[in-house]
């Protein structure tokens, strides 16, 4: 059994119970999904141990995954996942090692070092960090090369196509279309001892390489999904391409609407954009609209920084912070108007003094499942649920991210010197 990541927790993962899994979730989410392997007979010939490094798209696509090696395999995943007595139960079984995101973790590289080198097993790992927000495959953790250079096996990149339009990121339904899952050798045993730790990212990096929009594209399948496609849309993009507001897009079924300046549009089957009434849409996929916003998103927060006039740049009601560490269930801290400022974010509660987190203090931020808030402040993490779906943790994160780069908030800083 692999070392304990702490004092109450220690990965399993029996046969039995991976066999159990396979006949019965990985046959279910097969034929739910449509799944379609390519490459699976790369398992043949191929031993333990290696590790397993899929595309990050979709809640599931570790079982996705793991439900098509023919061996247990011990998968990274966010101790986020494992603060439920039930959660920590059922992932445990499955082998999971739990890491604090983006929080370097030693005890973590422990436990994937006791399965490959002394229980020669399978490790799985997601180097993406998060699940992607419009998929594309996302920059890759630069530690990931270094981490296969020193575990020196075999390295096997499942890449996941249509899982991203089969269980969206903003969604909490479900669509049918296609799903195939592409096995690749992309790198040997003999590979790793000889490529430096830049080329064994690279390596990876080229393997995992997918365009959503692109492949759906050529395939031509529609998803069918009650015809909400489009329903909490605004949790991934926030901002309107035709007036730049944000936080004012709504969704309803798949229309897709900007409650400032009415402009809409309707995705459809394809997850393509198409005109509802008025203006033709300006972008015709997720992934344009997305590249757009990380652009236009900066530009909005870089002017409201300039205006100095020490107003929140945005809000959220009604929202509840939690505060924990590591595995420990999270206690409730306090519920409030959640407000992101230049250099803090500021919860206000209905009484009693505010709770602020300067920026230069957090790190570590992320979102966690759909669309929970998560980042941490020392070795605590602080967790952010907001009151309806419509509000964006992404919004939250990317301005968190951006906010913190000295040239950018210091430019109302340096108004207010003046």
């Amino acid at each position: 059994m692999p070392a304990a990541v702490n004092k109450t927790y220690s990965p399993g993962n029996p046969r039995w119970f991976n066999r159990l899994l396979h006949w019965t979730y990985g046959v279910y989410l097969r034929l739910t999904y449509r799944i379609r392997i390519v490459n699976a007979d790369i398992f043949q010939t191929l031993r333990p141990p290696y590790v397993i490094v899929p595309n990050h798209v979709c809640m599931v696509d570790p079982f996705m995954v793991g439900s098509n090696v023919p061996v247990p395999v011990h998968w990274i995943a966010s101790d986020g996942n494992m603060r439920t007595r039930i959660m920590r139960a059922l992932l445990r079984l499955v082998g999971t090692i739990p890491k604090s995101k983006h929080i370097p973790d030693l005890q973590t590289i422990n436990g994937i070092v006791e399965v490959v080198r002394k229980r020669k097993g399978v490790v799985g790992i997601f180097p993406e960090g998060t699940a992607s927000f419009d998929g594309h495959t996302q920059a890759l953790v630069p530690a990931t090369g270094k981490l296969l250079k020193l575990l020196k096996v075999p390295v096997v990149t499942p890449v996941l196509k249509g899982a991203f339009y089969s269980l969206p990121r903003w969604s909490w339904t479900r669509r049918r279309g296609a799903l195939e899952i592409e096995f690749k050798v992309a790198l040997t045993t003999e590979d790793i001892k000889r490529l430096s730790p830049d080329e064994i990212l690279s390596r990876v990096e080229a393997s995992l390489e997918h365009d959503e929009a692109e492949w759906l594209a050529a395939r031509g399948v529609p998803f069918s999904g009650r015809r909400k496609r489009a329903e909490h849309l605004e949790t991934v993009l926030f901002q309107c391409p035709s007036c730049g507001e944000v936080g004012r897009m709504r969704s309803s079924e798949d229309r897709f609407l900007c409650e400032s300046c009415g402009q809409a549009s309707r995705l459809d089957r394809y997850y393509r954009f198409r005109p509802a009434e008025g203006r033709p849409p300006r972008f015709s996929t997720i992934r344009e609209w997305s590249l757009w916003q990380e652009e236009a998103f900066r530009d909005y927060l870089k002017e409201r920084v300039s205006k100095d006039d020490g107003k929140p740049i945005f809000s959220d009601p009604g929202v509840l912070v939690l505060k924990g560490w590591r595995l420990s269930p999270l206690r409730r801290i306090r519920i409030g108007t959640l407000s992101m400022y230049r250099d803090r974010i500021e919860l206000a509660p209905l009484t009693g003094r505010p709770l602020a987190f300067p920026l230069a203090e957090v790190e570590g931020e992320g979102v966690l499942k759909r669309n929970l808030l998560e980042f941490y402040r020392g070795r605590s993490v602080y967790q952010v649920r907001f009151p309806t779906r419509r509000s964006s943790a992404r919004q939250w994160m990317m301005a968190i991210s951006i906010l913190r780069v000295p040239d950018l908030s210091g430019l109302g800083q340096g108004s207010a010197a003046g």
